[in-house]
């Protein structure tokens, strides 16, 4: 111990270095956190989520209960901590046959109506009916790769995949 004491002593520029470096790593650490925790208030993110649609019926003379598939609904929810203001929210498809450039995909019979401003913890919705996403799928061909898609007014693109056009048509028309 005695050895080492003696050592520091003689050698106290190599401590003082030493010391400086710690203390500039901790600088650094210090200013990463405060940055991060400076971004958080203007955090932007978009959860897609997508989910069938199924409307039941009663008949009231046999009492037999039917359930018919309406479509499929496309939800957007802000998990981010500010407003998100959305352009476009429903289904994009990626066809091989179309030099894998993405197509929104639009409704036949309806207007689009999951745009508009997002507040944070709140969940915009598109509906698709079944009639129209049989059309639209049937003209793709079966390895055409379907995306939910939002796009906000600063461009940015959100994507989660929903399958292929096959398995899509499949389920769709179970």
């Amino acid at each position: 111990m005695g050895l080492i004491i003696k050592w520091c002593n003689e050698n106290n520029g190599f401590i003082t270095a030493i010391l400086s470096i710690i203390g500039l790593l901790l600088s650094v650490i210090a200013i990463v956190v405060s940055i991060r925790t400076a971004r958080l208030p203007y955090k932007k993110k978009l959860k897609l989520t997508s989910s069938f649609d199924v409307a039941f019926s009663k008949n009231t003379i046999t009492g037999e209960v039917t359930s018919n598939l309406v479509g499929i609904s496309v939800n957007a929810a802000n998990i981010g901590s500010r407003n998100v203001s959305i352009t476009y929210l429903g289904i994009c498809v990626k066809d091989k046959n179309s030099n894998w450039n993405k197509q929104k995909m639009t409704k036949i019979r309806d207007e689009i109506t999951g745009t508009g401003m997002i507040a944070p913890a709140e969940i915009k919705t598109e509906l698709y009916k079944k009639d129209d996403l049989l059309y639209s799928l049937s003209l793709l061909s079966g390895d055409a790769k379907i995306y939910l898609y939002a796009m906000d007014t600063e461009e940015t693109e959100y994507f989660k995949s929903a399958g292929n056009a096959k398995n899509m048509l499949m389920n769709l028309e179970k």
